[in-house]
């Protein structure tokens, strides 16, 4: 929990918001924030799931996020973490590790998001 709130304090301290919310570099003119545009939103979110004792605190400070990519960052976190992946390496064997990790990882984008979209 301290973790949490020290990455939290973190994120918003060091990260400032305009990071979330600038445009795109690659075309200036027709450029949206990276919050804004959903499929990516919920893909960065998703990538910052760190360690799962973290995450609501850090999506908590996420507020240029919809609810729907920050319901992603909440499910993938207890799902695939950096401990979980070392502990499934050590009790099964690195080759589960490597088969297993990506097919939770998309399920659990999945699975979010289509509950994200058809409940918020």
């Amino acid at each position: 929990m301290v973790f949490g709130v020290a990455l939290s304090a973190a994120i918003t301290a060091f990260v400032p918001a305009s990071f979330w919310t600038r445009a795109l570099p690659a075309n200036p003119a027709m450029a949206v924030p990276v919050a804004g545009v959903p499929w990516l939103a919920i893909l960065v979110m998703a990538l910052l799931s760190i360690c799962s004792e973290a995450d609501a605190f850090v999506a908590a400070s996420m507020t240029a996020f919809s609810p729907t990519a920050k319901l992603a960052f909440l499910v993938v976190g207890p799902m695939v973490d950096l401990k979980l992946i070392a502990l499934q390496a050590g009790t099964f064997g690195r080759a589960f590790a490597v088969r297993f990790v990506p097919v939770t990882f998309a399920l659990a984008i999945l699975v979010s998001t289509l509950f994200g979209w058809l409940l918020l």
